[in-house]
């Protein structure tokens, strides 16, 4: 396939608004993330039928010119695996990329599973073989080498061919509505895993802590992120994540105590023992109110029992629509149903869509004989 480098503001605006306008748009990136936070873009890739654009954000000092296309809702962009490659366009254009469809969510469909590589995805739908060798090499030197572009290139070449024979597949089989519904999803539900206010709930065993101490593992949690996006630097440079519960634990008060937390290494208490005792000072003397709840899970073996019967009500319906159970359902959400039942949260977007008729109301009618028992272990939780 053709390409042409793309390094100069004028042709990049130019480029920008010309593809704005297209239906499809295949789309990759290169970029190296050592000792930062924040990815550092090496390429920017861009393909329609006919050609390629590799895009160097290094020659740019205005590659946020890129915003008109990856904000234009009507230009579908066509991505493998999208998650690393949005939050490269979003440190280029400075905002969210709207209209994006993952070749990897629609193979999952196919019984690939969640985590599809593109090599394999190419190799069994188009019969293409394609080598990566060159993904974790340097994209920020210059030039770059032969290997490199005809790599970049590939990249990005056989997208919309697998976009489309994709599209085939799944429209045949009666489920493209769906995927186009679950793309979708994507990008919000996107935000709201990355919610820095609610990564404390992420930490393993913080379900063990009572209130008052996963306050202090919020707070920890929110200032090691707030201080990584903007120094940019790895999480794991100012904190680690082993030391986040038990400094929740222990709630030292001297850097004597904080050094003799697992994995406060010399360094970090050093350059970061001041701040990281502040943050506990501080959460620690919270009024009760502003508390976050407390973590629900894992429920305890005798409801773990329902969760087992939750998992038979959707096995059956996976056979009855003919699609995989981590299609329907991710683990994670069988507790999520669990909260629904008991009001602890309304049902997302997802279950409102294709998904409540599938599973939502299959799983609603079958928990709710068991509704009396799980509030009356919910309430016993929350006198805890």
């Amino acid at each position: 396939m053709d390409f042409e480098w793309v390094s100069t503001t004028g042709r990049l605006r130019t480029l920008s608004q010309q593809l704005a306008s297209r239906s499809l748009l295949a789309v990759d990136t290169e970029f190296i993330r050592m000792d930062t936070f924040y990815p550092i873009p090496g390429l920017l890739q861009l393909a329609d039928q006919e050609q390629a654009w590799l895009i160097d954000p290094l020659a740019l000092p205005r590659p946020h010119e890129l915003a008109r296309l990856f904000y234009a809702e009507t230009c579908t962009k066509v991505i493998h695996a999208c998650f690393e490659d949005l939050e490269v366009i979003e440190i280029l254009t400075r905002l969210r990329c709207r209209s994006v469809f993952d070749t990897q969510l629609a193979a999952s469909y196919l019984n690939y599973g969640p985590q599809v590589g593109y090599q394999r995805l190419l190799h069994d739908e188009l019969q293409i073989d394609i080598v990566k060798e060159e993904s974790r090499s340097d994209w920020l030197q210059r030039p770059l080498s032969a290997e490199q572009i005809d790599y970049a290139v590939k990249d990005v070449e056989h997208l919309l061919p697998l976009y489309e024979h994709l599209r085939q597949r799944l429209q045949a089989l009666g489920h493209w509505d769906k995927v186009l519904e679950d793309n979708r999803l994507l990008l919000s539900e996107r935000q709201e895993i990355n919610d820095p206010h609610l990564l404390y709930s992420q930490i393993p065993n913080a379900w063990k802590l009572n209130r008052s101490s996963l306050n202090v593992l919020r707070a920890l949690c929110l200032w090691r992120e707030q201080e990584a996006m903007q120094r940019d630097l790895p999480r794991n440079f100012l904190l680690r994540s082993t030391s986040l519960l038990p400094l929740a634990h222990a709630l030292p008060s001297t850097k004597s105590q904080l050094a003799a937390i697992e994995g406060v290494t010399p360094r970090i208490l050093r350059r970061e023992g001041d701040a990281i005792l502040k943050v506990i000072r501080t959460a620690a003397h919270d009024e009760p109110q502003r508390w976050p709840p407390l973590l629900l899970f894992p429920w305890p073996r005798s409801i773990k029992e329902v969760v087992e019967g939750m998992k038979n009500v959707v096995q059956k319906q996976a056979q009855w629509v003919g699609l995989p159970v981590d299609v329907l359902i991710k683990k994670r959400h069988y507790e999520e149903m669990l909260e629904f039942l008991l009001g602890v949260r309304q049902p997302s977007e997802r279950w409102l869509g294709w998904r409540k008729e599938v599973v939502y109301n299959p799983l609603m009618a079958w928990l709710a004989p068991q509704r009396h028992e799980l509030m009356q272990w919910l309430q016993s939780r929350q006198r805890q």
